[in-house]
């Protein structure tokens, strides 16, 4: 009885150590997570009513592994290579898990993917003109009301409307006195000139005129 209570007490001090199963060991678990890391996902929409909804496909995938979709906890196993889920959501965030039946504690790879926002004011008529803006683009994440939206819209439309530039203002040069005069003289050269020659006309008739009476 006493070695018996010697082994258990042993028993308890020596940890308990977790043993996988051949399944699960090393060799076959790098084999099996180069068969997970080979799945490939892609995404296709179909919009209708004001609204889109979004279609999921995994290729390559394999019979030895199945995968968990974390947005509701769903486990798909293997049907086919080629396996589409639809009804996703835009703005969602998606991330598959990656198990298999020899290690289902082990999670041998996972794939994440953000779908778009899809912005359902895009085709409204105050987008007309200005469609690259972030806010008249089909995929653009806000969560404006429609009264907000029109009101961002519309300021932006009106922030391109440039204002005619003022004419310039007619600049006044200021003349000084010697060119007022040389302006006058040759604008009036030829009147000037025959007042010049009446006076000395005039001047050498009368310097005659007192000659004659001296």
């Amino acid at each position: 009885m006493k070695r018996i209570v010697i082994v258990f007490i042993l028993m308890l001090l020596f940890p308990m150590v977790k043993v996988n199963g051949a399944g699960c060991d090393y060799s076959n678990l790098s084999r099996l997570k180069k068969i997970a890391s080979n799945v490939n996902i892609s995404y296709d929409y179909v919009e209708k009513n004001n609204d889109v909804t979004f279609n999921i496909t995994l290729n390559n995938l394999n019979k030895e592994i199945y995968f968990v979709d974390l947005t509701n906890y769903r486990t798909y196993n293997y049907t086919k290579e080629e396996f589409v889920i639809t009804g996703y959501q835009s703005g969602e965030s998606i991330r598959y898990d990656f198990y298999s039946k020899d290690c289902p504690s082990q999670v041998l790879a996972s794939i994440r993917l953000n779908l778009p926002s899809y912005n359902s004011y895009y085709k409204d008529e105050v987008c007309k003109g200005v469609e690259s803006y972030n806010l008249c683009q089909k995929w653009s994440s806000h969560n404006l009301s429609y009264e907000k939206f029109l009101e961002r819209v519309t300021n932006y439309k009106n922030s391109l409307i440039s204002e005619p530039e003022p004419l310039p203002e007619p600049t006044v040069n200021e003349l000084s006195i010697t060119q007022i005069i040389i302006n006058f003289l040759l604008d009036y050269y030829v009147i000037i000139l025959i007042v010049l020659i009446l006076g000395l006309v005039g001047v050498y008739m009368l310097s005659k005129k007192d000659d004659v009476y001296s």
